[in-house]
């Protein structure tokens, strides 16, 4: 079994994912890491898919799946898929510092957390900034969340673990959905500090209409029966 499978929604980045793909390979294979890369195609207008297509031609760690627009959707197909005994979840914007990934391996291999994963200490400007600060502040006003940072990716936890967590969330919120099970799991959680790289290309794919889905979102899973049913069906104590 391969020690780890790397899940990267690959959204309208022909310019970068080969050579952002190419650095965690580099990383991983300096770090005798077993693993395999699976590739998210989730609805690009540009060359994306072409390009994705030549990266898994080259290499044999490379897997390459389309999904339905979404970053939650790219991943949860990801996830569905992988191999490895744990597995792992991150942007493919190169905002990621590869090199932490490593790390993070290291201490979930070590069985004292059920999840790892980093902590954003800066954001690529003011504005995600504060978008982010009340994003996080807004979340945990409503809902029971242990982690520092909601979204911060990468993540790794085992694959075993895919089943119990049951996500469901197409868009960005699956990170929310994923802190809020993971509180009623009473997962021990480790948060490793990382800063943000300047992003490699592409743009950013959050709008005033992610914004607008983020609280539909946080309304629904807050007030709706969803987390309850979730709970009921993993033989869980009920928690509003």
């Amino acid at each position: 079994m391969l020690d780890l499978t790397i899940v990267l929604p690959v959204l309208n980045e022909e310019d970068i994912i080969e050579n952002i793909s190419h650095k965690i390979k580099k990383v991983l294979d300096q770090n005798n890491i077993t693993y395999e890369l699976v590739l998210v195609e989730n609805g690009s207008t540009d060359k994306t898919w072409d390009v994705l297509k030549k990266i898994a031609k080259e290499n044999t760690h490379f897997r390459i799946i389309r999904a339905k627009r979404g970053y939650g959707s790219a991943v949860y197909k990801g996830l569905m898929v992988a191999s490895g005994k744990y597995v792992c979840y991150m942007p493919s914007d190169g905002q990621v510092d590869e090199k932490i990934i490593p790390i993070l391996f290291s201490e979930i291999k070590e069985r004292k957390f059920d999840l790892v994963k980093i902590k954003r200490v800066n954001r690529e400007n003011f504005i995600r900034y504060i978008r982010s600060k009340i994003y996080n502040k807004l979340a945990r006003l409503f809902l029971p969340i242990d982690v520092e940072d909601i979204n911060g990716s990468p993540r790794i936890f085992l694959r075993d673990r895919l089943k119990v967590l049951s996500l469901t969330y197409a868009d960005s919120f699956i990170d929310t959905e994923f802190a809020v099970k993971a509180h009623y799991l009473d997962w021990k959680i480790k948060e490793i500090p990382m800063r943000n790289l300047d992003r490699a290309g592409g743009k950013s794919t959050v709008r005033i209409g992610t914004v607008i889905e983020f609280l539909k979102n946080l309304f629904w899973f807050r007030w709706g029966d969803e987390i309850i049913t979730w709970q009921q069906k993993m033989g869980l104590k009920i928690y509003r």
